[in-house]
């Protein structure tokens, strides 16, 4: 499933061709509301450290025009969180690539909305291990101490989005800041699996969903015309 999400993700672009010669790069910091409260629960009641509500991250996504308005692209985001106590450290991910399309609403010269959605896949999972200090690799070798790593593996997620851009024009482009606030939501089961493939029974019932923010810096170069002399 993941291989073919990857695929279908850098594939779609290429197979849309561009109408206009344009080209949108975003770098952004980003941040993800997931839905891990019945995990925490069940974390404490063991004497595992929680993650924490908000989960932050990077990302990046490229965009081309494909005419009439519309922007379609590939995006990649990464969000974490890093919990611990006395005995153990707790590592909270989500990793996701998307498809987006978008359509670009250009109030002003310097002010740009951007509507969009993206379909793709995100993977959730956890990283459990023993704090056990420094230790010879004899050590080691001989008893490697508690780690788990918990995942259901990638799920097709769908984004649903808001930009705000802030840009201001040059002659070799237009350059600024831009402000994004989503919902990330996928209506399939998670069936948690260790990282051996052994399944994971009795896991809360959640799913890949909840609030996604970004800030980013949008770069978008002036078009270069060559001329035939």
């Amino acid at each position: 499933m993941r291989r073919l999400i990857v695929l279908a993700v850098f594939t779609l672009p290429v197979l849309i061709r561009a109408q206009a010669p344009e080209g949108w790069l975003v770098p952004f910091a980003c941040a993800f509301q997931p839905d891990i409260a019945d995990f925490n629960n069940a974390f404490l009641q063991k004497g595992l450290p929680s993650a924490a509500e908000r989960h932050f991250g990077w990302g990046i996504e490229l965009r081309s025009g494909i005419g009439g308005g519309f922007l379609a692209g590939p995006m990649f985001f990464r969000t974490y969180n890093d919990g611990e106590n006395d005995r153990f450290h707790l590592r909270t991910e989500h990793t996701g690539i998307m498809a987006e399309l978008g359509y670009k609403l250009p109030l002003f010269k310097f002010f740009t909305i951007v509507p969009l959605i993206g379909l793709g896949g995100v993977q959730p999972g956890f990283h459990i291990r023993e704090k056990t200090g420094a230790i010879s690799l004899d050590s080691l070798l001989q008893a490697p101490g508690n780690t788990a790593v918990l995942s259901p593996g990638m799920k097709i997620t769908v984004l649903g989005a808001l930009e705000l851009h802030l840009l201001i024009p040059t002659n070799t482009g237009s350059y600024g800041l831009g402000l994004r606030g989503g919902y990330l939501y996928s209506p399939f089961r998670l069936d948690w699996h260790l990282a051996n493939g052994s399944r994971i029974t009795g896991t809360p019932d959640s799913k890949i969903q909840g609030l996604w923010f970004s800030v980013g810096i949008t770069l978008i170069p002036a078009p270069e015309v060559a001329t035939l002399e």
